[in-house]
C-alpha cells in the first residue's frame, strides 16, 4: 500500500519489494537503493527524493518486466 509523502518532506524510506532475484548489474540501476536479496525475492530500499522519484522507480521496474510484490513507506526517522 502506498502512502502520500507529506508536503514538504525532503526525502522518504521506501522498502519495494520485486519477485525475483535482482542482477547486480540490475540493482547498480537504482543506485539510490540497496538491495537485500531474498529467496525468491529482491528487496530494494532507501531514501526517495518525493513521490515523482519513486514513480520513476517504479515505471523502470515495470519497464524490465520486473514483478512489484508490494511498496511500504517506512516512517521518517527524523
Amino acid at each position: 500500500m502506498l502512502s502520500d509523502v507529506e508536503e514538504g518532506s525532503v526525502m522518504a524510506h521506501y522498502v519495494i519489494r520485486v519477485k525475483g532475484d535482482l542482477s547486480p548489474e540490475l540493482t547498480k540501476v537504482f543506485p539510490s537503493l540497496m538491495a537485500n536479496r531474498e529467496p525468491a525475492q529482491t528487496v530494494l530500499h532507501g531514501d526517495l527524493e518525493d513521490q515523482s522519484a519513486l514513480t520513476g522507480v517504479l515505471n523502470h521496474l515495470d519497464t524490465l518486466g520486473i514483478t512489484i510484490i508490494e511498496v511500504v513507506q517506512l516512517p521518517s526517522s527524523t
